[in-house]
């Protein structure tokens, strides 16, 4: 019961997340900043570190981890190029190819919620106090995902009907991660490669798509500030989910 109560705010978190992305829209180069730090900051602080530490639960050294990246990142580059030159006419490049890509994409923030949420489950086995520690950091992790999901699908456009339906999985995601966790976890060594495959998609989602759509946008000062904002949030974010079980339990005596 405690998880689906907690998996339920991350959901409510990450739907506000694309409501605040559809709400936004005359600011999207803002949103888009911000977006693209947070996944620079899931990436480096989160997904990477995670992916290491699965890998030498299996021997792995942290060049294979860091090859499965490059993999990952050249792989998301490779489907993007082959989708946009199939929709280009005489050097006319349609945007409904970005937007077939950003849906392609928003899977793999869907699949990151799912994680989040089993996170949420794996913390409430230990305690419900070390649950409820893990889902306020998740809260505003999950916010990020429900955000980036509108910017991917849309690419600052307004919202169809249709991309409300991936906003709509994203938010559903931590619900079905927590149930998954309170039955099984997938292994390690599963673990450590999808973990390093979505660091090369969020790390190439981040920096060629989001990043350049942004700036091309608008060439003001305050897309760069929010970005680092973005990567800041999701260091602080994902520092409270590291903490040591101990730790938390510390944590949470001294606050409830």
């Amino acid at each position: 019961m405690l998880v689906l109560l907690l998996t339920g705010l991350a959901m409510v978190s990450t739907f506000c997340g694309g409501l605040v992305a559809v709400r936004g829209h005359k600011r999207i180069h803002l949103l888009l900043g911000v977006g693209a730090g947070m996944l620079l900051g899931a990436t480096f602080f989160d997904l990477l570190p995670e992916a290491v530490d699965a890998g030498r639960s299996q021997g792995w050294g942290a060049r294979v981890i860091f090859l499965l990246l490059v993999v990952g990142f050249l792989g998301f580059y490779i489907l993007e190029r082959v989708l946009i030159l199939h929709s280009c006419v005489e050097d006319d490049c349609s945007n409904e190819a970005h937007r077939r890509f950003g849906r392609f994409s928003a899977i793999g923030l869907i699949a990151h919620s799912t994680l989040d949420g089993a996170a949420i489950g794996a913390a409430t086995l230990v305690s419900w106090r070390v649950g409820i520690v893990v889902a306020l950091a998740v809260l505003a992790h999950d916010m990020s995902d429900g955000l980036n999901t509108i910017l991917l699908v849309t690419r600052g456009e307004k919202p169809r009907r249709s991309d409300y339906l991936f906003l709509g999985l994203d938010a559903l995601a931590p619900v079905l991660g927590g149930l998954l966790a309170l039955g099984f976890l997938p292994s390690q060594k599963w673990l450590a490669v999808f973990l390093a495959l979505a660091a090369g998609f969020f790390l190439y989602t981040a920096t060629s798509d989001l990043l350049p759509e942004a700036h091309r946008r608008s060439p003001s000062l305050s897309v760069t500030i929010l970005t680092v904002t973005g990567v800041l949030i999701m260091a602080v974010a994902v520092a409270l989910t590291r903490l040591d079980p101990e730790s938390l339990r510390r944590f949470a005596h001294s606050i409830f």
